[in-house]
C-alpha cells in the first residue's frame, strides 16, 4: 500500500512523457510565473517543480554591516533622568493649564 499525494487544483498537472518533451520550456514558465507544475506517471503525482527561492538569511548576524551605533550606550541618556518618570507613566504629564 502507498501513500497516495493530493494535488492542489489551482496546480499544473503535466505528465512525465510531457514534461520529458517540453522540460526546459516548462522549467522557464516556472521561473517566470512562479507557479509550481506537479508532472505524473500513470496519473499519480511523483514529482513538484517549483520556481528556486533564496534562502532567508538567519536573524542573528542578518544585519552585519548595515547598522551603525551613533552614541556611546553607556554615554549621557536622551532623556533626562528628571523625566523618565513621565516617559514610564504617561498619564502623569500635566495639561497646559497645569491640571492633568
Amino acid at each position: 500500500m502507498g501513500t497516495q499525494t493530493v494535488v492542489q487544483s489551482a496546480e499544473r498537472i503535466v505528465p512525465a512523457g510531457e514534461f520529458k518533451t517540453n522540460c526546459l520550456r516548462l522549467m522557464d514558465e516556472v521561473q517566470e510565473s512562479g507557479a509550481e507544475i506537479v508532472v505524473t506517471k500513470h496519473r499519480r503525482p511523483v514529482v513538484r517543480v517549483s520556481p528556486f527561492r533564496e534562502d532567508q538569511p538567519g536573524l542573528v548576524g542578518s544585519c552585519v554591516g548595515q547598522l551603525r551605533i551613533l552614541s556611546d550606550i553607556d554615554a549621557e541618556s536622551a532623556i533626562p533622568l528628571d523625566d523618565w518618570d513621565v516617559v514610564a507613566r504617561p498619564e502623569r504629564i500635566l495639561n497646559a493649564d497645569g491640571g492633568p
